[in-house]
């Protein structure tokens, strides 16, 4: 995903990366996955980071275009999304609601080291809060453009992180 920098005027727009929606074409080649062992990998080194006591892999019925870990520990928690095809990671300070769109939305943590060393980008909220006026989908499959078409996300975060099926 190419962001230009952050999101303000005059500023080029962010520009995702194909797959991610989660989505593809019938006919297109699948789309790259994202390793959680990997993942959850970093997740278990950065709660040692973080003091964390406690590492909890969220499980979701249905399906989303990610994997949830929430790290806990020294009064807070933060939980870690993990995108299923691209490799990016995001942080809020609630853990998600299936079907619900993602909130809470926070910039990553010092110890979010963790997630840069295994080879996933964490993304800032600023980026996350980026309106759809300001992603340039040029480079999305038609499957995802059409998806775009009919959940209609507001923000960047809800393309990415999201429970359509």
């Amino acid at each position: 995903m190419d962001s230009g920098g952050p999101s303000g005027a005059g500023e080029a727009p962010i520009r995702p990366a194909r797959g991610a929606t989660g989505f593809r074409d019938g006919g297109d080649e699948p789309l790259p996955t994202t390793d959680v062992r990997l993942f959850r990998a970093a997740c278990f080194e950065a709660a040692g980071k973080a003091g964390g006591r406690r590492v909890d892999v969220l499980t979701f019925p249905g399906t989303s275009s990610f994997e949830a870990v929430t790290i806990a520990g020294r009064g807070e928690s933060r939980t870690v999304l993990c995108h299923a095809h691209l490799p990016l990671v995001a942080f809020t300070d609630t853990p998600p609601e299936p079907g619900r769109p993602l909130s809470g939305f926070v910039d990553p943590p010092s110890w979010a080291e963790a997630f840069r060393a295994a080879g996933l980008r964490a993304l800032r909220a600023d980026e996350l809060s980026t309106p759809m006026c300001r992603v340039d989908p040029a480079g999305l499959a038609e499957a995802e453009l059409a998806q775009l078409r009919y959940w209609r996300p507001d923000t960047l975060s809800d393309l990415l992180f999201n429970w359509w099926d």
